[in-house]
């Protein structure tokens, strides 16, 4: 017997309200399993703020700078390079010490020893500057005996010249009873005061021959001349 129109009608549409259930469970189905997959607690993976974004810095590296503004390994600098005056301090009375000696060779010469004192170093600059009474200029240089460079002293070093007081050769000559000593700046002035030198006798003969050495490193060398 065939069914009416109404109840094919009825039945179409009970179908079609089972398919749209079905679609609408399966939706629900789906949903829960998204929201379900994020982490072991079962809840959704959210992010708060950019703050929690993952970072490609390693864990546990340091930061490259300091609140000073200073990068690491920049450092300051605590003086500077160049010349002082420290560098190039003459060497004085106030900073050395004087003596005169005797000398068996050569004959008629006397031994000038100069002695840093201080506790830096000093440059005996050119030579002594050697007075004595009535004289009109301090004793001339033996100019061959000028060093390479300027003979530097360090605490507790001495630099020497010698002394020629006479000649064979000489005609006149003079006595005196007491010699003074100048130190030279590097200008070719003096600097400091003046030392008042102890002689090895009473008096000392010298004629126009008489000169001193410029300083120099060895007692050797000042003796040469």
């Amino acid at each position: 017997m065939n069914a009416s129109p109404l109840r094919r009608r009825t039945r179409t549409l009970v179908a079609a309200m089972a398919a749209v259930a079905a679609l609408a469970l399966t939706a629900c189905e789906d949903e829960d399993v998204t929201q379900g997959s994020g982490g072991s607690d079962g809840g959704a993976d959210v992010v708060d703020d950019a703050s929690d974004e993952p970072s490609d810095e390693p864990p546990g590296e340091p930061d490259e700078s300091d609140d000073t503004g200073v990068e690491p390994g920049q450092g300051t600098l605590e003086g500077g390079a160049g010349e002082s005056g420290a560098d190039t301090a003459p060497c004085t009375d106030a900073n050395t010490e004087v003596t005169v000696s005797p000398v068996e060779r050569p004959i008629n010469h006397l031994l000038l020893t100069v002695t840093n004192t201080g506790e830096a170093d000093c440059f005996a600059y050119h030579g002594p500057f050697l007075g004595f009474e009535n004289a009109q200029a301090p004793l001339p240089f033996v100019e061959d005996s000028r060093p390479g460079s300027v003979t530097a002293l360090g605490p507790g070093e001495s630099a020497y010249a010698g002394v020629i007081t006479s000649s064979a050769e000489a005609t006149d000559g003079f006595t005196v009873t007491s010699l003074t000593l100048s130190f030279a700046a590097a200008n070719g002035g003096s600097t400091g005061g003046t030392v008042h030198l102890s002689l090895p006798g009473d008096e000392l003969y010298l004629d126009e021959t008489a000169a001193v050495t410029y300083w120099l490193p060895s007692l050797d060398e000042a003796l040469v001349w």
